[in-house]
């Protein structure tokens, strides 16, 4: 189950591999936030124009809420959050 603290990523549904990672920073029975803190930029046509990188900037990076039941499931941990840690 997915955690305050826990180190996710969104996953590309065919080649597998991360386009956005963030930590999730609010967890509720029946929904989690995850802030994002990098994306995958080649993906995301970073390299190409400036415009683009500020947008992605802008609007990748930000807080998501996704409800527990609906949300999309290609969200995976990369890392747990320590119960020791955290409290």
């Amino acid at each position: 189950m997915i955690e305050i603290g826990d180190y996710v990523a969104l996953m590309h549904p065919v080649s597998n591999k991360p386009l956005k990672k963030g930590i999730v920073i609010k967890s509720k029975d029946d929904d989690f936030v995850v802030k994002w803190t990098s994306y995958d930029k080649f993906y995301f046509l970073d390299p190409f124009h400036k415009e683009i990188e500020d947008l992605n900037r802008r609007y990748l990076l930000t807080e998501m809420s996704y409800n527990r039941d609906k949300f999309d499931r290609s969200i995976e941990i990369l890392s747990k959050a320590s119960k020791n840690e955290m409290g």
